[in-house]
């Protein structure tokens, strides 16, 4: 039972740590691109426009891939609470 209880916590230490790092790094990182991007020539600046948008779609995924962690988190939680109170979802008894 300690260890689901660890996990659940350092499941939730990843997602705070993506939510709080993740997305100023992005948006870091592309503004520093965008700015080289305005001394480029055309065909260059071009490519990094492309690679600009794969950058934000890939931070779009990841945004998804949180809140799919979270979804799993909060399960997670509704499963232990229910385990807490010795029954099953079907309402019997759990042999120990």
């Amino acid at each position: 039972m300690i260890a689901v209880e660890v996990a659940f916590w350092m499941c939730i230490a990843v997602v705070v740590g993506i939510i709080t790092m993740g997305r100023p790094l992005a948006e870091a990182y592309a503004e520093r691109v965008k700015a080289q991007n305005r001394g480029m020539s055309g065909g260059e600046g071009t490519r990094l426009d492309k690679r600009i948008e794969a950058l934000e779609q890939d931070l779009a995924d990841l945004r998804r891939q949180v809140v799919s962690i979270q979804e799993t988190t909060d399960f997670t939680v509704k499963l232990l609470e229910g385990g807490k109170a010795g029954t099953s979802q079907t309402g019997q008894k759990q042999d120990s």
